[in-house]
């Protein structure tokens, strides 16, 4: 096991040692007397969002005001969810799927979804051998095999391609012949789709939506951030210089470390009163599910952990609450999903929090960021040098 991530119990040696942050408290682990956060714990958090920063870094470089739906894209990577963009076409949402694709190193894909694109097309099929019993069957993987996929337009792609991807979004496992193959670590879905066309289009239905732990959009840019586009981008190709900052590895272990940061009983409460409301509500016919809630909780942390948060806070749920939910959500007839949401969150009361809390980083000893930035050669001073705007 890498040293620096925290298992759920560690030796009393390492548990009784001093640790250097002094301004965290509420951080999920293993603490010593004091109430101070375990030294493995701190790093696994401070490795965990350098390179998540390094990550919205080189996206906020490679396009034109993308901040927004840059973030979402991210906390659903780090939330080891999928990604669905819905917008009009030419704003960018391939580009932005393909540039996280490339980011995050790896084996990328785009699958461009058609009406005659088959299962067989992009899960794989299995070869039969002439001769079983000296050379067995062989499976041939599709495009479907790879750390991050763009699904380019996926209401184009036929009813039995999308039910094919349903075991393969949320158990990571596709079934062929009978057998199970396990899809690469990490697994990321890209998803882009045109709302407003609906000629030689499918329904995307619920039980695929539900896949996707956020749904959102890019929109069109500015009137500066068009001119910006043309000057920077009219003899450029967006992803000519992307190149891998995470390795697909690396990427597990941030995901894994997602789960460190702490979900305060109160918050998970509120979390759970907005998402039974959506049940409730009477505009809603089919609300959230509990695997939604699962979704936004892991949501929530991923941001944190953006943000330099060591805890979840209620601005990460109300921002997240929309986004995550209202493509999960089916409403009746004359209401819009997002409308809907926002009327929860003006109905059900936030708990009082005062945002008083220390960073990630606190006060901590610069060897132990010496030697993380040894241990992470590049992330560290990369997401530095971007945030100096070099």
């Amino acid at each position: 096991m890498p040293r620096w991530y925290a298992p759920r119990s560690i030796p009393s040696r390492a548990r009784d040692r001093p640790s250097p942050v002094r301004g965290i408290a509420r951080v999920r682990g293993p603490v010593d007397a004091n109430g101070v956060l375990d030294e493995l714990n701190t790093l696994a958090l401070l490795r965990a969002r350098d390179q998540a920063r390094a990550l919205l870094a080189t996206v906020r470089n490679a396009m034109i005001e993308v901040e927004r739906p840059a973030r979402y894209a991210l906390v659903s990577l780090l939330a080891d969810g999928h990604l669905l963009l819905e917008d009009v076409p030419g704003v960018g949402k391939t580009t932005l799927a393909r540039i996280i694709a490339r980011t995050i190193g790896g084996h990328d894909s785009r699958i461009q979804c058609t009406a005659d694109l088959s299962p067989r097309d992009v899960i794989g099929y299995e070869i039969q051998s002439d001769n079983p019993a000296l050379r067995p069957n062989h499976f041939e993987p599709g495009p479907l095999f790879a750390n991050a996929v763009v699904m380019d337009e996926i209401n184009r792609a036929t009813p039995m391609l999308q039910s094919a991807l349903f075991e393969a979004m949320e158990e990571r496992f596709v079934t062929v012949a009978k057998k199970r193959h396990p899809l690469p670590k990490p697994f990321f879905v890209v998803a882009t789709m045109n709302p407003h066309e609906s000629e030689e289009t499918y329904h995307l239905p619920f039980g695929q939506r539900d896949r996707f732990a956020l749904c959102t959009g890019i929109g069109y840019p500015s009137a500066n951030g068009e001119i910006d586009l043309l000057s920077r981008f009219g003899r450029y190709d967006a992803l000519a210089d992307i190149d891998p900052i995470v390795a697909p590895g690396d990427v597990v272990k941030v995901q894994r470390s997602v789960t460190l940061v702490d979900m305060p009983d109160e918050i998970r409460e509120y979390l759970v009163r907005l998402v039974r409301e959506t049940r409730a509500h009477p505009a809603v016919a089919v609300g959230a599910s509990p695997r939604a809630a699962l979704s936004l909780q892991r949501c929530c942390q991923a941001l944190a952990l953006l943000e330099d948060c060591a805890s979840v806070v209620p601005r990460h749920l109300q921002e997240l609450f929309t986004v995550c939910l209202a493509h999960r959500m089916q409403v009746r007839a004359g209401h819009s999903p997002r409308d809907v949401c926002e009327e929860i969150l003006d109905k059900v009361r936030a708990p009082a929090w005062e945002e008083q809390q220390a960073p990630i980083t606190g006060p901590v000893d610069p060897e132990l960021l010496e030697g993380l930035s040894a241990d992470l050669p590049g992330v560290s001073r990369l997401e530095r040098r971007f945030a100096a705007g070099g």
